[in-house]
């Protein structure tokens, strides 16, 4: 299994096709795991860069408290590391703060920028969510977790038509999830607590497409509508009849807006 060093800590990654290299960046309760199904679509065109984050999947854990910041420089130590003059970066709700910051402080890493159901400063509403989700962590409970931090990551529809799928991933989650994971979800929860890029955002220059959801409760629709009014020339798409996990929901969506966006030039002139 591949691994990158970062200041000393073991960060898992996965090199997958051939193409323009495409990054993502997790939500905080993803890893790289959490794209297996989509390697086929993805790996047609494009080389794809899957990275677990410090405390994320097959990383490693932290021993100290840390903002965002380090996730950033870990982000960008691990492009030149491959040897990459750029690539396209997508992030995903904690993931897209990460890449939001990673193309306002290294605009000539970044080709093309996707932030799909993600947010420019933690407000009140989402500090507070994740005060709850902290609660659930401490208990180290699994049924506690899943009660309390899964079911508003869907849309209520998606969850209610597919609520024997939850269930089991309700059990998956309780057999797999020990004390250590737990505790990296907590330092990954505080570490966005203070995430404010809302004066950064005018400094991207990469062609942006920002992504929705109509149920995203986590990151509501009126966030992102507030990232593409800060980054210059953003495009926007909203997802109806869609939650905060828009990929698991929607994924043919998803994935043809993502391939899309990336492989289509910018420069394209009708006449």
């Amino acid at each position: 299994m591949p691994y990158f060093v970062f200041d000393g800590t073991e960060m898992y990654y996965e090199d997958h096709g051939k193409g323009a290299p495409l990054l993502i960046l997790n939500g905080i309760f993803m890893s790289c795991a959490s794209w297996t199904a989509f390697l086929p679509a993805i790996e047609k065109t494009n080389r794809l860069l899957l990275l677990d984050l410090l405390d994320q999947g097959k990383s490693g854990k932290m021993q100290r408290e840390y903002t965002q910041d380090v996730q950033v420089e870990a982000v960008a130590a691990f492009l030149r590391h491959l040897g990459l003059e750029k690539a396209h970066v997508m992030g995903i709700s904690y993931g897209g703060e990460v890449a939001m910051k990673l193309a306002a402080r290294y605009p000539a890493l970044i080709d093309k920028l996707i932030l799909s159901n993600t947010a420019a400063y933690t407000s009140p509403w989402l500090k507070d969510i994740g005060h709850a989700w902290e609660y659930a962590f401490k208990s180290y409970d699994g049924h506690q977790f899943f009660k309390t931090c899964i079911p508003m990551v869907y849309s209520p529809k998606f969850y209610e038509e597919n609520y024997a799928w939850a269930s089991a991933r309700e059990e998956v989650f309780v057999k797999a999830f020990g004390r250590d994971v737990y505790d990296a979800f907590a330092r990954l929860t505080r570490s966005a607590e203070q995430h404010d890029a809302r004066e950064e955002l005018g400094s991207i220059t990469a062609p942006t497409l920002v992504i929705s959801s109509q149920h995203d409760y986590i990151t509501p629709p009126h966030q992102q509508e507030a990232l593409v009014r800060s980054i210059p020339g953003a495009a926007y798409v909203m997802v109806p009849d869609a939650g905060h996990a828009l990929m698991y929901e929607k994924p043919a969506a998803f994935i043809a807006l993502v391939l899309g966006f990336i492989n289509t030039p910018t420069d394209i002139r009708v006449l």
